[in-house]
């Protein structure tokens, strides 16, 4: 009997189902070969039907959960080594992250395949707030079509690489060469992606385009790959859809990624060690709206404290945020323009889907509706917003991950300025509370205010009993003002001593 075996296109499709039900990638998870005692690599020479040693072969089919390896290989008990598949694709994926699971997403993964192989489509972006599976649905995505393109690269942009460094490290793959200058670079990348067809994927794209030394050179560095004639796709993930590229053509495409829908949140809801049955589970998974990452960081915290009872948790009657999570949003919101975090301030106030009419009511300032309207646009590229539609018009709200970092923002900022203004006796360091009234419009309901109450403790932290004091000598240095340099200060105050 041969020592080595490999799998016969039947046995892949078996293969294939199997590691389907678990939720596994192809190649891009890590238990499968950790599992197999083996590598990624030659979990991917499996794939491609190549030889491999007979027991890690068994290994490989025993670690999806197939004990019956027999009907997986091709002629077992022949001792030759057949020539390698001419169309087998190169493939440079050493920047590809490991992903444990991957659920669902078959509606998103034949919509980018019709896209990328019956449209040949030339700039393909995958779009969607942090955690909501851009990567994994890459990886996915990647490992399904793999064999359309003459070579696969990925790249990471999260290091946020130069656009040079980016296209040297993208040629020496390709074939040995020098980067002189972007101009150079763009036009042998272009030169190549002419000759073969290539699989090009750019992840995480928003962290280069947040560089302003970077942006305008890999906006230009894209605006050329979606326009020019080339035989290759380049698979983009971000957090922002780019701005330099017209979407929507139809070699130029954008898939705004939501949330897992239930049943499949539900699946990774088990693979993380609970039933399906637990009370709360729909509750949680509208919660965190299906984000898949945000549901896998906060389940070990479920069943650390709360005993695995999603209920109890829900009971806190709050939203708990990784570290990594916050990290990436904060970085987000400190990109925005002033408007912008301004009208991310008055959607936390609200609390509750705003039509576009409404938005600027409560401005202290007035501002050109076009302005605003740029304002939100650029938001909803970002995939902050959330949108609800009706026969009559549109409302914005946020989405509940957002609107846990905006308001936590919000009171810090907020204590910040009272600080200041309390320990400088002086009302110029207070802008969030000037041009923002915390009560949200239309309610009675004062003390039961979530951000009032918020911030009235982290103000009774730092001010102790003073508190009540120091906000009526704040109050005393309104008195000689004028209205548009009080604003909403005073309102804010009244509103924190009641």
């Amino acid at each position: 009997m041969s020592n080595s075996l490999s799998a016969s296109t039947e046995g892949l499709a078996i293969v294939d189902k199997a590691r389907q039900r678990r939720g596994w990638t192809k190649t891009s998870t890590a238990r499968w070969w950790q599992d197999a005692h083996t590598s990624r690599a030659t979990l991917r020479r499996f794939w491609q039907g190549d030889r491999i040693g007979r027991d890690i072969f068994i290994a490989i089919c025993q670690a999806v959960g197939i004990s019956n390896w027999e009907a997986i290989a091709d002629s077992p008990d022949f001792n030759f080594e057949p020539i390698s598949d001419i169309n087998t694709p190169d493939i440079d994926w050493n920047e590809a992250p490991d992903v444990e699971s991957f659920y669902g997403r078959d509606r998103e993964l034949e919509q980018l395949e019709q896209w990328i192989i019956t449209n040949r489509g030339k700039l393909i972006a995958i779009v969607g707030i942090a955690g909501i599976g851009k990567t994994a649905l890459a990886l996915a995505l990647a490992d399904r079509i793999q064999s359309k393109f003459a070579r696969c690269i990925w790249r990471s942009l999260q290091s946020s690489p130069s656009p040079i460094s980016l296209l040297d490290s993208i040629l020496n793959a390709i074939a040995p060469s020098v980067v002189g200058d972007l101009q150079q670079g763009i036009a042998q990348l272009l030169h190549h992606l002419q000759q073969r067809p290539y699989l090009l994927i750019l992840d995480g794209l928003s962290a280069v385009l947040s560089k302003q030394e970077y942006a305008a050179e890999y906006n230009q560095l894209l605006d050329k790959l979606s326009r020019d004639r080339h035989q290759s796709c380049i698979l983009i993930t971000s957090c922002e859809q780019p701005k330099s590229i017209a979407i929507n053509t139809k070699t130029v495409r954008c898939l705004n990624l939501q949330g897992l829908p239930k049943t499949d949140a539900v699946e990774l809801l088990r693979s993380r060690g609970f039933t399906g049955k637990e009370l709360g589970l729909s509750a949680l998974i509208k919660l965190y709206r299906g984000n898949p990452l945000a549901i896998k960081l906060v389940t070990p915290l479920i069943q650390s404290v709360f005993g695995g009872n999603i209920a109890a948790f829900l009971n806190q009657n709050t939203l708990v945020i990784s570290e990594r999570l916050q990290t990436i949003l904060k970085q987000q919101f400190e990109q925005l323009s002033d408007l912008e975090r301004e009208i991310l301030y008055w959607l936390a106030i609200w609390q509750e889907p705003v039509s576009f009419c409404r938005l600027p009511t409560h401005f202290l300032i007035s501002v050109d509706p076009a302005a605003v309207l740029a304002a939100m646009a650029n938001l909803d590229r970002r995939s902050l917003l959330e949108k609800w539609f009706n026969a009559e018009e549109s409302s914005f709200t946020l989405q509940p991950l957002v609107m846990k970092i905006v308001t936590d923002e919000l009171v810090e900022r907020a204590a910040l300025e009272i600080d200041r203004a309390v320990r400088n006796n002086d009302i110029r360091h207070f802008k969030i509370l000037r041009t923002h009234w915390l009560v949200r419009p239309g309610t009675d309901d004062i003390a039961g205010d979530r951000i009032l109450n918020q911030l009235r403790e982290r103000l009774w932290r730092v001010h102790g009993a003073t508190l009540p004091e120091n906000l009526r000598q704040i109050l005393l240095l309104l008195s000689d003002r004028s209205p548009l340099a009080i604003g909403y200060i005073g309102c804010n105050i009244m509103a924190l001593l009641l």
